[in-house]
């Protein structure tokens, strides 16, 4: 047999076994390399698999993503973070009362609710309305008045309300000066409503020129006051009762609690109080040493008011109670009942502004009350310090009227919510019913001053009387009186020096 075909030969059979071997290898390769493939595969799926498990977990699981990553220590805000602006402080009880849009108390329904509100309010106003023509073509004056006030409550803003009850009051009350601030409102809210723009044409110069009346006959008390003599001993007592009174009542307005006679005792002895707060002292300090700089460089000051001395006022008012913000303007934002004041950046400016407005020549034509009205409510809607805005403003406005021989101004107490009022009205877009209300208060002060300097032993008839709000005296005889609306018989006109 042949060796070469012999299939049981050595050397084939090492051929075979090497040609096996590597077809086992490749094959094995092969394997190797398929089995590794669908090994990733299933690690993806797997991976995939726990990752959506993981998910689903996490997503019934509690949160805790907000969660800092870091906790820091919190601290309870001081005294001043949480401070408000003094003139909302008798504001106080109806701010909790004050809905805010968007905040935790607003839900998602309540614009419908608003809405709907606003139309049935509206709705039962005009009714009311027309009920209120009735009794007035019935003569039903009375009736009339309520109903009227009722509509007017319920859609203040109403343009027919406002000139229907602004004609009524103007043709049945007699009362003009309020029938033209009635269709001013109108106006300011429907410019091109037919019927208050002609009544507003007939009434504007009426109003003008009792306006105008006003004004002379305070030029004529002011005139007459000027001829007592600086030494009259009658004269110097109503300067240091003025003196306490405008304390008292100027602190007072922002709510400090002092009576009159504690307000004169810490005036006169420097002694505490018991029972009273270490601010409500302050207060009382800090105003009087502001009045004694107005008297002792401002009064006879032959200059401008510059932003220096507004400063220099707010120091004074402040000094006791706060030094850091005494003569600084605020650093953030405030909120004073419905009125946001501007931001603090912005104060510079505007005060740069006010000052200018302040020294200009068309200021300076204006009759002296209504310079000092106007820029007392200027400054106090800008609004520029932390706190003491409505004593600085006050007492810039009794600056003015004291340079021009006018007395200063006491605005009572027991009238904030009238003061508080009026300024609203100003910022509604018509200051005039501001400038009246420091008019009438301005003639009070100078009715009281002449008599206070008379030979008379008895108040006045027509001055006992007198009032601000019907049926209300002006003068009474005791300090216990003023609980109500009133004023004491030292209102008077000069801020004396104790």
């Amino acid at each position: 047999m042949c060796c070469v075909c012999d299939d049981s030969s050595p050397n084939l059979i090492g051929i075979r076994k090497r040609s096996q071997s590597r077809d086992e290898r490749t094959i094995s390769r092969k394997w190797r390399n398929r089995m590794s493939g669908f090994h990733y595969f299933i690690i993806f799926v797997s991976g995939t698999l726990v990752s959506g498990m993981m998910f689903a977990l996490l997503k019934h699981a509690p949160s805790y993503r907000s969660l800092p990553a870091r906790v820091t220590p919190h601290h309870l805000p001081d005294g001043r973070f949480l401070q408000i602006a003094d003139e909302a402080k008798v504001l106080e009880p109806y701010l909790s009362a004050v809905k805010i849009p968007g905040g935790f108390n607003d839900d998602s329904s309540g614009k419908y609710n608003r809405n709907e509100q606003h139309d049935t309010n509206e709705q039962e106003a005009l009714s009311s309305l027309r009920m209120a023509t009735e009794m007035k073509l019935m003569g039903k004056d009375d009736k009339a008045l309520r109903l009227f006030e009722h509509a007017l409550a319920l859609s203040p803003k109403h343009p027919e309300v406002l000139t229907k009850y602004g004609e009524f009051l103007e043709h049945n009350q007699q009362d003009v000066l309020t029938a033209d601030h009635y269709y001013y409102q109108a106006l300011a809210v429907n410019p091109s409503y037919s019927d208050a723009l002609t009544n507003r044409q007939r009434t504007a110069r009426i109003v003008e020129h009792l306006d105008q009346k006003r004004f002379e006959r305070l030029d004529e008390k002011r005139d007459a006051l000027s001829s007592v003599h600086a030494m009259n001993a009658a004269l110097k007592r109503a300067e240091k009762e003025a003196y306490i009174q405008h304390i008292y009542h100027s602190v007072g307005i922002e709510g400090n609690t002092m009576s009159l006679a504690q307000t004169r005792s810490i005036l006169e002895t420097k002694m505490a109080v018991d029972g009273k707060s270490i601010d409500e002292h302050n207060e009382i300090l800090g105003l009087d040493a502001a009045m004694k700089y107005i008297n002792a460089t401002l009064v006879n000051k032959n200059d401008f008011i510059t932003m220096k001395d507004i400063l220099e006022i707010h120091r004074r008012v402040l000094g006791h109670v706060d030094p850091i913000e005494g003569g600084e303007f605020r650093r953030t934002q405030v909120y004073v009942g419905g009125h946001v004041p501007p931001g603090p950046g912005d104060l510079s400016i505007l005060m740069n502004r006010f000052e200018i407005w302040l020294n200009s020549e068309q200021s300076f034509l204006l009759h002296p009350v209504k310079y000092a009205a106007m820029a007392h409510y200027k400054l106090v809607h800008i609004h520029p310090f932390s706190d003491g805005n409505g004593r600085t403003s006050r007492l810039l406005m009794n600056t003015l009227l004291m340079r021009a021989g006018y007395p200063p101004v006491i605005i009572q107490k027991q009238h904030r919510h009238k003061y508080y009022d009026y300024l609203q009205i100003a910022n509604d877009g018509d200051i005039r019913p501001f400038v009246r209300f420091i008019a009438d208060c301005t003639e009070r002060t100078l009715d009281l001053y002449l008599w206070a300097t008379s030979d008379l032993s008895n108040p006045i008839p027509l001055l006992a009387q007198e009032s601000m709000a019907k049926g209300v005296s002006l003068i009474k005889g005791s300090e216990e009186s003023s609980t109500v609306e009133g004023s004491g018989t030292g209102d008077t006109i000069r801020i004396g020096i104790i």
